[in-house]
């Protein structure tokens, strides 16, 4: 699922110069007078996608280059669209973020290519010498200053009827259909488009059937090239406060914060700035919360999850409400919301809230603070050092550096584990080779399942203007979805952020990291070199899926299969999978943690850092 209409983020080579396809010539020729008459054109229709049909419409200014495409739906509604002031996305929530990285406005210049048909244009485009594929003709355009897109050509007619292009870790297939002779040019009346991971996993399937094309005058083209207000005005704050806050505790990693949906009792939310409003299916039927439509979402892992979509009335973070949402229902698991016999993780917080507000991390006074950026006062600028945000899609990123080569990394606050580097930017980079040598471990991961990956510990990570030691990475597999992206260096998360007092703003397009009040330990890396899971038909005991060699575990004698009761005289059933990462969060080297296994006998773990 992509909350974005056509973000077309293409990794290509660069095409050999060569002639303009002959099919192609006389499609321009056929098409010159009714594009000399219809300089512009707005498209409407109906898109089918993630169960739902919805109301789509896309207005092209061939001259300038403008675009706007929006999905509208009673469950849910976005939009996206270039202009003047560049790329920009509106998502589920109504919001809007400029898309505005080095990738995006690269990007930008060939989604403005292919929607305005560029191919029957006599521009600056270069083409490959083209062969014939399965009857078609194929060949490999790259718009001036664009990225470069593989077009198949009918040879009769010079219709395209497939493009395809690479999309940081998605294939992207787009099949033009139906052609009908409109104002005097060949138009497509039927447009799908299938987006794969590298792992060939669908993230999303979308078929748009046009119903009619018009030429606009000036007014009504420029109305409907109108980007959206930055804000949509639906945040309220008690009483007229100019700031509110909430309780914030990070949990095993997981950075948590109390939420009232629906005016309910506040339950714990990640928030996660690459992520969307989602509550859990048990959330959601706890509530009375009904979800529309059944589509698709892929993350950090090669895999795919089930949505649907729900609208809710209100979401509350202390005195701030933002009202009229729209919220992803997602069927996690039970490992995902498992605190014990504490409340469960009811959902996911993002870009709705990061949009809205200018949001302060505060982890000595545990709270989250939020300032409305339609208040009665402008948030003022973050306190230490600031460092420029950008976006390709929803995440923000930053210029960084990792053992002093430089890169573009996410900042992920929904990330609750260690530093993330990426396969292919390590291989470009000549980096691959060492940390590949860190220790195996399973079950790492997010939405779209676990996966294998390698840890040690890095020599740099720069952030901005400032740079952080020892720090532990892990190196994730070329297939694993979002944290495997080809167009990224890594993801930087709670093991780096929590070491800062952070204040995330978007209007300025800026994070301030500045020094804690008080100074966390490490870094270093006390995992025991296990992965447990507890089950909720069996929520007495933490089972052991596997244990490292070498690593604590495996000295204290544990194997895959124990069963474990309980950890420092805690049971497993009060403390649950994130009260169990959080006993290791917290550690020091050298400490010692008895478990209690389910044969009778006693393991003692010394913690250690084992990482490489």
């Amino acid at each position: 699922m992509r909350l974005c209409l056509m973000l077309l983020l293409f990794v290509g080579s660069t095409a050999l110069a060569a002639e303009v396809p002959l099919p192609l010539q006389a499609a321009r020729a056929a098409a010159a007078d009714g594009w000399k008459a219809h300089a512009a054109f707005v498209a409407e229709g109906t898109q089918e996608s993630e169960g739902l049909q919805s109301a789509w419409r896309e207005a092209v200014d061939r001259h300038s280059g403008y675009w706007r495409a929006s999905v509208k739906h009673a469950a849910r509604a976005y939009a996206d669209g270039a202009d003047a002031k560049g790329r920009w996305h509106q998502d589920v929530s109504g919001g809007v973020h400029p898309l505005d990285s080095k990738e995006a406005r690269t990007v930008a210049v060939t989604e403005g290519w292919l929607l305005r048909m560029g191919w029957l244009d006599a521009d600056e485009t270069a083409y490959s010498a083209g062969t014939v594929d399965d009857g078609l003709l194929r060949v490999e355009a790259t718009p001036h200053g664009g990225r470069t897109v593989t077009l198949w050509i009918d040879r009769k007619t010079g219709r395209v009827v497939r493009a395809q292009w690479r999309s940081s870790f998605f294939t992207v297939t787009r099949e033009f259909e139906d052609y009908r002779d409109t104002h005097g040019v060949s138009m497509p009346y039927r447009i799908a488009t299938v987006a794969k991971t590298d792992s060939g996993t669908e993230d999303s399937n979308e078929t748009v059937r046009i119903d009619r094309y018009t030429a606009p005058d000036a007014a009504t083209l420029a109305k409907a090239l109108e980007r959206p207000p930055l804000l949509p005005g639906d945040v309220v704050m008690r009483g007229g406060a100019r700031e509110a806050s909430t309780p914030m505790t990070l949990e095993g990693g997981a950075l948590l914060v109390d939420v009232s949906i629906n005016g309910a009792e506040p339950l714990p939310f990640i928030l996660d700035t690459g992520g969307h409003a989602i509550l859990t299916e048990a959330t959601a039927k706890k509530l009375g919360i009904e979800g529309q439509g059944k589509g698709v979402s892929t993350g950090s892992g090669p895999g795919s999850m089930a949505i649907s979509y729900a609208r809710v009335g209100s979401m509350a973070l202390g005195d701030a409400t933002v009202r009229d949402q729209t919220f992803l229902v997602m069927p996690f698991g039970f490992s995902f919301s498992d605190r014990g016999e504490r409340p469960p993780i009811a959902g996911i917080l993002g870009l709705e809230v990061f949009e809205r507000f200018a949001v302060t991390f505060d982890y000595d006074g545990k709270r989250l603070l939020l300032v409305p950026f339609d208040g009665k006062t402008a948030p003022l600028p973050g306190k230490g050092t600031a460092v420029p945000l950008r976006f390709t899609s929803d995440m923000p990123l930053v210029d960084g550096s990792l053992d002093g080569k430089p890169g573009v990394f996410g900042i992920d606050t929904g990330n609750s584990g260690h530093l993330l580097v990426f396969p292919q930017w390590m291989e470009r980079n000549g980096l691959f080779g060492r940390y590949s040598r860190g220790y195996a471990l399973g079950g790492g991961g997010g939405v779209g399942g676990s996966f294998v990956s390698r840890i040690s510990h890095i020599d740099s990570l720069g952030i901005g203007s400032l740079t952080v030691h020892g720090h532990v990475a892990q190196l994730t597999p070329p297939n694993a979805g979002a944290t495997a992206n080809v167009s990224e260096a890594g993801n930087i998360g709670q093991d780096v952020l929590s070491r800062f007092l952070v204040h995330m703003d978007y209007r300025r397009a800026a994070m301030y990291l500045a020094p804690r009040t008080s100074t966390p330990g490490g870094p270093w890396n006390l995992d025991p070199g296990m992965r447990v899971g507890r089950k909720q038909e069996r929520p007495d005991r933490f089972v052991v899926a596997l244990v490292v060699p070498g690593s604590p575990a495996a000295k204290a004698g544990i194997r895959a299969g124990d069963a474990i009761l309980s950890v420092d005289g805690v049971p497993a059933a009060k403390l649950g999978g994130w009260g169990w990462r959080d006993v290791f969060n917290r550690a020091k080297p050298g400490q010692k943690v008895v478990l209690a296994m389910a044969n009778g006998r006693k393991a003692t773990l010394e913690l250690a850092d084992f990482a490489p």
